[in-house]
């Protein structure tokens, strides 16, 4: 009898715990916002190659651009020193172009952290104004530039890409949340760049503006010097 209790007890908190986790996938499938249709007459420009490669730190290996990524995923020695050398070249373009950009996302955290990369990043993220960017794709898209690498004699190519759809100031236009890259040549290795704009239609006096990325990321900022954001 009792062997029959302990089974019974045993079931029902089987079938509870099972209820449960059932409840939280519906539930978890409910809340995920609907996917939704490119943009009518938009395309994807950015593509990238997935080597579907995994190393132990970092996980899995991607974000190579398709035109210039190699015939194999970089090793982990080849990552670092390829983002570390996108960062520094993109920063000092930056300051030569007098375009103003920022680190954002999992690289923003790193520098607030140690003033380094993660060491599990396998990407880097900037933003930048729509302006600022407006006047890279009007006088330098597609723009070869010359580096040397960090602590080395040998120098590396980049490339400035501002996607066409970058003026399309819609989150619908979720084929292209990506405005730029800052690609490296010699194995696809890029920096994201995304344009921050201001939502002046939700401008109301005395409350903070609201600014925002075509990824979907939004912001409130209590200070934001509006001209810099607004369209050429």
């Amino acid at each position: 009898m009792n062997v029959y209790r302990r089974g019974s007890r045993t079931w029902f908190l089987t079938a509870c715990l099972s209820c449960i986790i059932l409840l939280f996938i519906y539930f978890k499938q409910q809340s995920r916002s609907p996917t939704l249709d490119p943009l009518p007459g938009t395309y994807q420009y950015f593509k990238e190659t997935d080597f579907h490669s995994t190393t132990h730190r970092l996980g899995a290996v991607s974000h190579c651009d398709a035109r210039f990524a190699r015939d194999r995923a970089l090793n982990e020695d080849e990552i670092h020193t390829t983002l570390k050398a996108l960062l520094s070249s993109y920063a000092a373009t930056m300051r030569e172009l007098s375009a103003e950009t920022w680190m954002a996302h999992g690289t923003l955290l790193g520098w607030h952290w140690n003033r380094k990369l993660l060491p599990w990043d396998t990407d880097i993220d900037v933003q930048m104004s729509e302006r600022d960017l407006a006047k890279l794709a009007v006088k330098h898209n597609m723009t070869e530039f010359e580096y040397p690498l960090p602590r080395s004699a040998s120098t590396r190519s980049y490339i400035l890409d501002v996607n066409p759809h970058f003026s399309i100031v819609s989150f619908r236009d979720v084929a292209n949340r990506i405005d730029g890259r800052w690609i490296d040549k010699t194995n696809g290795k890029f920096i994201d760049i995304t344009a921050l704009h201001v939502d002046e239609g939700d401008a109301v006096p005395g409350q903070p503006l609201s600014v925002f990325c075509k990824d979907g990321h939004q912001y409130e900022v209590r200070r934001l010097n509006l001209q810099m954001c607004k369209r050429s």
